[in-house]
C-alpha cells in the first residue's frame, strides 16, 4: 500500500496545482480582462451621462430663468394695460407707474433684477437702475426697447455689468393697449449670478464648465478669470458643432493645454432661448483613471493568487486523499441545494477535524437558509404591499410637490423632540408627516391648483383628502401606526375640524403635531394665493390659536423649537418669485 500512495502523491500534487491555477487564478485573470473592457465601457457611459446631465441641467436652469422673467415682465405689462383701461382716456399709465414708483418693489425684493423700466414709446415712464451701467449696457437696453416696440419679446443679450461685478442678460416685452397696439415696453437687466455660481460649482474634480454663445465666445466660465476675459473657444470641435447647429451632443475631442495635446470628453446642451450653449467637459485621462488602477490591481492580485495557489498546492496536496474526494462530493451536494448532506467522521486526525467542521458548517448553512427563506417571504409580502400602495397613489395622480411634506416632516420632528417623544413615536411621526397630504392625489387638479379661495362645494371636496389618504395607505398593515397623523391633522382642539370633528385628547398626538407643522409651512412659504408671512407674525398667530385650533402643550413645544433654532423656514422657499 505504501508504494502506491507514494506514486499517487505527485500525481495529486500536480493535478491540484493545475486545478488551483486553472479554476481560481486563470478565471480571475480572464474575467478581470473582460471586466476591464466592460467597466471601461460602463465608465465611459456613466461619465457621458454625468456630463450630459450636468450640461442639460445648467441649460434648463438658464432657460427657466429667462422664461421666468419674461413671464414676470408680461405680468407687469398686463398690469400697465389694465391701468390704462382704469385710468381712462387722456391719462398716461406710464406716468402713473412713475408716480407710484411701484417698480422699486421688484428691484428691492428680487436681487436678480438689477434694473427695470416701464416706459412708453417715447421712453418716458418709471425707471429704476443703478448708476454707471456703461454705454454698452445702455446701448443694448435701447436695442431691446426697439425690438419690444415692434411687438416682439426680447431675451438673450449677455452683458457683464462691471459696476456691479455681475453677469447679466437683458429681457424686454411689449406693452399693448386694449386694441392690441403697442404703447410701450417693460425691460429688465437680470442678474446671472446664480448661473455663474452653478457653473463654478460644476467645475470641480477635473470638470470644466462654461456658457458660450453661437459665435463661440465664452460668456460664463467655471474659472472666474476666464469669465472676465471671455475668450473664444471656437477651436473646440464640440463648440464648432454647436455653432453649426444648436443640438445636444456628447463626444471626445482634442485640445491643447499647457502646450500639450489632451483628449477631452464633453457635452454641449443648447439653451434654446437665449441662443446659448452649455459645455461640460473632462479630460479623458482623469475620467478613466480607475481603469488603469483596475489593471494594476488585476496584475498584482493575480500574481499573488497564483503564488498562493502554488504554495498551498505544494504544501497540502500530498496530505489529501480519499476524504477530500468525499468532501468534494458533499460540497457539490450542498451547491446543488442538498443542504442536509453530511460527511461520516471516521478518523481522528486533521482530516477528521475537517470533516467534523464541514458537518458543523453544513448545519449552519441549513439553518441560515431556513432563516433566509423566512426573511425572503416577509420581504416579499412587504414588497407586494408597497407595490399596491404605489399603484394606488399613481392611479390617483399626485399633483403635490415633495417640498411641502418634507418641511412639514422636519418641523414635526422638531416639535416632537421638544415633547420628548420616544424614538418609535418619532419614527412614526416622521412618516405620518411625510404622507399627511397623500390623499390629495385623489383631488381634482383644478381644485388643488386654484389660485383663489375655494367655493363651498370645492372645499367639501378638498376636505376629503385625509380620508382618501387613509384609504390609500389603509391596505398596508405595516403603516397602521402612521394613520392618525394623516387622517386627523385637520381636526381642531376645540372641535369643528374634519373629518370626524374630534375634540381635545380625542385627537391623536401625531395629528396635533402635524397640524401645527402644516400650518406653519403654509404661512411661511409662497403660495399662488398668498406670499410668505413674517416669521414673528406666524409664531404669534399660531400661539393665538392655542386652545382653539391647536393643543396648547404642543404649541408650547413648537415655540421652544422655534426659540432653539430647530424650526426655521427655508429662505429659498420664502424668497421664491
Amino acid at each position: 500500500m505504501l508504494p502506491k500512495r507514494l506514486k499517487r502523491g505527485p500525481r495529486l500534487l500536480w493535478t491540484l496545482l493545475a486545478v488551483l491555477i486553472g479554476v481560481s487564478v486563470l478565471p480571475l485573470v480572464v474575467s478581470h480582462y473582460f471586466l476591464i473592457g466592460i467597466n471601461r465601457d460602463s465608465l465611459e457611459t456613466l461619465e457621458k451621462k454625468y456630463l450630459t446631465r450636468s450640461a442639460v441641467s445648467i441649460a434648463a436652469e438658464v432657460q427657466n430663468l429667462a422664461a421666468s422673467y419674461v413671464q414676470q415682465l408680461n405680468k407687469i405689462a398686463t398690469g400697465v394695460k389694465i391701468s390704462a383701461s382704469l385710468l381712462g382716456a387722456g391719462k398716461d399709465p406710464f406716468a402713473y407707474a412713475a408716480e407710484t414708483n411701484f417698480i422699486v418693489n421688484y428691484t428691492t425684493t428680487d436681487n436678480d433684477i438689477l434694473a427695470l423700466s416701464v416706459v412708453n414709446r417715447a421712453g418716458q415712464g418709471a425707471t429704476a437702475q443703478p448708476a454707471g451701467l456703461g454705454p454698452e449696457v445702455q446701448s443694448e437696453l435701447n436695442r431691446a426697447f426697439t425690438v419690444a416696440l415692434s411687438g416682439q419679446p426680447y431675451a438673450g443679450s449677455f452683458q457683464y455689468v462691471a459696476v456691479l461685478n455681475q453677469p447679466a442678460m437683458i429681457i424686454a416685452v411689449p406693452v399693448a393697449d386694449s386694441t392690441g397696439a403697442v404703447i410701450g415696453a417693460v425691460e429688465a437687466l437680470v442678474s446671472l449670478r446664480r448661473i455663474s455660481d452653478r457653473i463654478r460649482d460644476e467645475g470641480k474634480a477635473g470638470v470644466t464648465a462654461f456658457l458660450a454663445d453661437r459665435s463661440g465666445r465664452v460668456l460664463i466660465h467655471s474659472q472666474p478669470a476666464l469669465s472676465i476675459q471671455r475668450p473664444l473657444v471656437s477651436h473646440l470641435r464640440i463648440v464648432q458643432e454647436f455653432m453649426k447647429a444648436p443640438v445636444r451632443l456628447t463626444q471626445s475631442y482634442p485640445d491643447q493645454q499647457g502646450g500639450q495635446k489632451v483628449e477631452l470628453l464633453g457635452t454641449v446642451a443648447p439653451v434654446g432661448s437665449p441662443d446659448w450653449g452649455v459645455v461640460v467637459q473632462k479630460e479623458q485621462k482623469q475620467a478613466f483613471s480607475s481603469v488603469r488602477k483596475m489593471i494594476r490591481g488585476t496584475v498584482q492580485w493575480g500574481s499573488l493568487a497564483l503564488l498562493l495557489a502554488i504554495l498551498v498546492g505544494t504544501v497540502f496536496a500530498h496530505k489529501l486523499s480519499e476524504p477530500i474526494r468525499i468532501l468534494a462530493a458533499r460540497t457539490r451536494d450542498i451547491a446543488s441545494g442538498d443542504h442536509a448532506a453530511r460527511v461520516e467522521v471516521t478518523s481522528r486526525n486533521e482530516i477528521g477535524d475537517l470533516a467534523e467542521n464541514f458537518n458543523i458548517m453544513s448545519d449552519a448553512i441549513e439553518q441560515s437558509m431556513a432563516q433566509l427563506k423566512k426573511a425572503a417571504n416577509e420581504n416579499n409580502v412587504l414588497f407586494i404591499n408597497a407595490v399596491r400602495m404605489l399603484a394606488a397613489a399613481i392611479d390617483a395622480k399626485d399633483p403635490y410637490t415633495r417640498g411641502h411634506s418634507e418641511r412639514v416632516a422636519r418641523y414635526s420632528i422638531a416639535i416632537g423632540k421638544h415633547l420628548e417623544l420616544p424614538p418609535e413615536q418619532m419614527r412614526n411621526l416622521r412618516i405620518s408627516a411625510l404622507l399627511h397630504d397623500v390623499g390629495k392625489i385623489g383631488i381634482d387638479d383644478r381644485i388643488l391648483r386654484k389660485p383663489g379661495a375655494l367655493s363651498d362645494d370645492e372645499f367639501e371636496v378638498m376636505k376629503q383628502h385625509p380620508e382618501k389618504g387613509a384609504a390609500i395607505m389603509g391596505g398596508v398593515a405595516q403603516l397602521i401606526d402612521i394613520m392618525p397623523g394623516m387622517r386627523y391633522h385637520h381636526e381642531k382642539w376645540a372641535g369643528g375640524g374634519y373629518p370626524e370633528g374630534l375634540v381635545a385628547d380625542q385627537i391623536p398626538m401625531q395629528a396635533r403635531i402635524v397640524a401645527i407643522a402644516d400650518t406653519f409651512d403654509a404661512m411661511t412659504t409662497n403660495r399662488p394665493y398668498q406670499k410668505a408671512m413674517d416669521m414673528k407674525y406666524v409664531v404669534e398667530k399660531i400661539v393665538s390659536f392655542g386652545g382653539n385650533r391647536f393643543d396648547p402643550d404642543v404649541v408650547e413645544a413648537f415655540v421652544r423649537a422655534v426659540r432653539s433654532g430647530d424650526i426655521h423656514p427655508e429662505e429659498q422657499i420664502r424668497g421664491a418669485a
